[in-house]
């Protein structure tokens, strides 16, 4: 689909009287994985202008722009920056990005919001499939799956008398950070009765008390009481590898490292030189660069489990995220209050 694909609602009058032009910036990915019912049937019974431009056309995304006008621009992760001019506030058209994903930071930065752009993404939707995720490379490291899946694979040998395989029930789990895909993770923990407290200064006391969650006295106190530690920090300059080998080296003998947040939260360097020593298990889904190289040596370790990167909304689930996405923007066109809706704070703590 190119620029020139224009798609109108035909056949009768439109539902609203002030007609507003929508721009879809997607991939053939992006919309196979949140709209695999395709879009037809939504743009027919939307009642406004809507085209549609591959995210690869980055001079076809620009000259739309200009030529089109669209006061509404939909777009995900492979979308091309949007330029400051093509704001209304800039002298452009633009008034609201209705980003499908996470973090739009490569496509707008703090001043797109400076100048009264409005913005949404899928926010707290993907949580609870990020904490899913999470639950799976919990279970992991306690089960030890990296050491025996590849035991009995590669080497044909069945378990040993003693595996020193665990449960997670009536465990100590730290939680470093309380965003939305934490608290999501503490609700689909709950059933094991697990110990949970965690360390972020910005949450209030109202906030963990409702999910049932207990402060540490000091992000080294998480780590050192817990025996299974969940790294799902944002990426932001004050994050940024403070994941040390100190604190690495102040969980307990046997704990479980999992990181479902971002890989350079960690120093990973160090998360090597610990996990080599085998006194942690650990169980990874980013890392500092990804892909992740193929000579690293956390792919040899036995007891590091690693997924590439895969801990989002899955194939099947993204198409929710991707209708809600479309129901916030059925929400602007009728003037009603958004979801979702991302402030300058939040866009400066994304990452």
């Amino acid at each position: 689909m190119r620029c020139s694909g224009t798609l109108l609602r035909t056949g009768f009058p439109p539902f609203f009287p002030n007609m507003k032009k929508l721009l879809l910036v997607t991939s053939a990915f992006e919309r196979d994985h949140l709209f695999p019912d395709g879009l037809s049937s939504w743009i027919n019974s939307i009642g406004h202008e809507c085209r549609l431009v591959e995210a690869s056309d980055v001079q076809g995304f620009a000259r739309t722009l200009t030529e089109y006008g669209p006061q509404v621009v939909i777009g995900g992760w492979d979308m091309p920056p949007l330029p400051l001019p093509a704001l209304r506030a800039q002298g452009g058209s633009v008034d609201y990005l209705c980003f499908l994903c996470g973090s739009p930071k490569k496509q707008i930065g703090e001043e797109h919001l400076r100048a009264g752009l409005v913005l949404t993404n899928w926010g707290p939707w993907v949580g609870p499939y990020v904490a899913e995720g999470a639950l799976l490379l919990v279970l992991s490291a306690l089960r030890r799956v990296a050491k025996w899946g590849y035991q009995l694979r590669e080497n044909g040998q069945w378990r040993e008398r003693t595996t020193h395989n665990r449960s997670l029930y009536g465990k100590r789990v730290g939680i470093h950070g309380f965003g939305g895909i934490p608290r999501a993770l503490t609700k689909l923990m709950a059933p094991f009765n697990p110990i949970i407290a965690t360390w972020d200064p910005f949450v209030s006391d109202e906030v963990l008390a409702a999910h049932g969650v207990e402060r540490a006295a000091s992000v080294e106190a998480l780590y050192t009481g817990s025996d299974v530690l969940v790294n799902l920090l944002p990426l932001t300059a004050e994050t940024e590898r403070c994941v040390t080998e100190q604190l690495l080296r102040l969980l307990p003998e046997g704990a479980c490292f999992v990181n479902n947040g971002r890989g350079q939260t960690v120093d990973e360097e160090a998360l090597i030189k610990v996990a080599r020593e085998g006194r942690i298990e650990v169980a990874l889904d980013v890392y500092a660069r990804e892909p992740l190289a193929k000579d690293s040596p956390l792919r040899t370790l036995p007891n590091v489990f690693l997924l590439p990167h895969m801990g989002g909304a899955t194939i099947d689930r993204g198409r929710d995220c991707g209708q809600r996405a479309l129901q916030n923007v059925e929400r602007y066109l009728t003037g009603q209050a958004l979801e979702n809706r991302v402030d300058l704070p939040t866009f400066v703590r994304m990452t």
